[in-house]
């Protein structure tokens, strides 16, 4: 393939509709699936298409090299268009531009004096008239010849910026238990966790889950929210996203006479250093509907307590001091103490996101919507008048044109024209 066979196929209409279906495909994949949660929840909730999903990337659709590459082409493919058609457009803006009507165009005949009837009511509907030696050419809204460079431009803005947004935008991620809170002083509020709950499938696996919050402001106001997956919070310029949740588990460390000498919340896959006896407690996981795989290793059959239980690792001086399968406060003896897990919750994981490419996006869809009313109902509109005859022309909506004209020369004759 030579380079201009390339360009132009680059350029083309024919990849421009391939793009566009395929952008839109994965714009509802990434609709309809949950967004950027953990692996092992498009496992757990999709089976063997769970692989799919990751390997795909539709769990970060919007993120993903696919969609970028897409909507990269996508963007070539528009600035070639653009570039190759706006010249004739701009040349049609002039006044020397006046098409020449179809040899099988309509064309209506008039009656001796009508065309200056026709004339004064074309001036009446704002149409520029230029007369000849013949007659004279009407022409109205010649600016919607640029409308669809304009829509283009619409496009390209909502995309840059979209890109521009995702470079510089502010972002973060935060975990709360209920009754947390996660101030946002340059902000002017906090966030509180006031309730975490998860929805369940007849299968007993996750099919939602939700966190209920109050947006406090210094004053002592106080605002109910709720989000879930893929329907997100917005507060001031702040976009929060539901992004992850797990299981946290009160650890307890309690004297002969059942005194608490300490007590923390440990999250699976942390630890907690207990300097008096120098030894190390790890939660190697909570699993509330507990099992044992066929290898010996622990495993959830759901997210629902059933049969809760902890798997617990103890260190000492970087030896390995025993492994251990507990019950809610069943406890590991220790010299003079006692090492218990209990009290478990839910926590949530929240993403926070401070998009600056909004104003590019507005600026576009803007920028779009009004080249499409260029396009669609500023469209122009030209009349020809020459030797007794009435053509009229336009490149869109030429049946539409053409009644419109015989409709106003009825009212101008009286009669039917042909």
């Amino acid at each position: 393939m030579t380079i201009k066979k390339f360009i132009r196929y680059l350029t083309s209409l024919g990849l421009a509709i391939a793009l566009f279906i395929l952008i839109a495909a994965y714009s509802i994949i990434g609709t309809v699936l949950p967004q950027g949660l953990q692996r092992e929840f498009y496992i757990e909730s999709y089976n063997s298409f769970g692989n799919i999903i990751l390997a795909m990337q539709f769990d970060r659709v919007y993120s993903s090299w696919i969609f970028r590459v897409l909507l990269g082409v996508f963007i070539v493919n528009l600035v070639g268009c653009t570039i190759k058609i706006l010249p004739s457009q701009l040349a049609r803006l002039k006044e020397e531009y006046f098409p020449q009507p179809k040899a099988d165009g309509d064309s209506y005949s008039l009656e001796q004096g009508e065309d200056e009837a026709l004339k004064d009511q074309l001036k009446k509907q704002r149409y520029r008239i230029t007369e000849t030696d013949t007659g004279y050419r009407a022409s109205k809204s010649r600016i919607g010849s640029i409308g669809s460079s304009v829509t283009h431009l619409g496009i390209i803005i909502i995309v840059l910026g979209s890109f521009l947004g995702n470079m510089f935008a502010e972002e973060g991620f935060f975990n709360l238990v209920p009754g947390d809170i996660k101030p946002f002083p340059e902000y002017g509020f906090s966030l509180r966790l006031d309730d975490f709950y998860l929805g369940f499938r007849e299968n007993n696996t996750v099919e939602q889950y939700y966190s209920e919050v109050s947006v406090l402001s210094p004053e002592g106001g106080e605002l109910k929210e709720k989000l879930w997956v893929n329907k997100p919070l917005k507060v001031q310029s702040l976009n929060f996203y539901q992004t992850s949740y797990g299981w946290a588990s009160r650890l307890y460390i309690k004297d002969s006479t059942g005194d608490v000498l300490e007590s923390r919340l440990l999250r699976s896959g942390e630890s907690h250093f207990y300097q008096p006896s120098h030894i190390t407690i790890y939660l190697y996981g909570y699993y509330p509907d507990f099992n044992i795989t066929s290898q010996g290793e622990p495993l959830t059959m759901s997210e629902k307590e059933n049969n809760p239980h902890y798997a617990v690792v103890i260190y000492q001086f970087n030896n390995h001091i025993g492994s251990y399968i507990l019950e809610p406060g069943q406890t590991i003896d220790m010299d003079g103490y006692t090492i218990s897990f209990n009290d478990s919750v839910l926590y949530t994981g929240l993403t926070y996101r401070k998009d600056f490419g909004y104003f590019f996006v507005l600026a576009g869809s803007l920028a779009m919507l009004l080249g499409l009313i260029l396009s669609f109902y500023l469209y122009p509109r030209f009349i020809l008048v020459e030797n007794g005859r009435v053509s009229p022309i336009t490149r869109q909506n030429s049946w539409g044109f053409s009644y419109q004209v015989r409709r106003m020369l009825k009212q101008i004759t009286g009669r039917e024209v042909s």
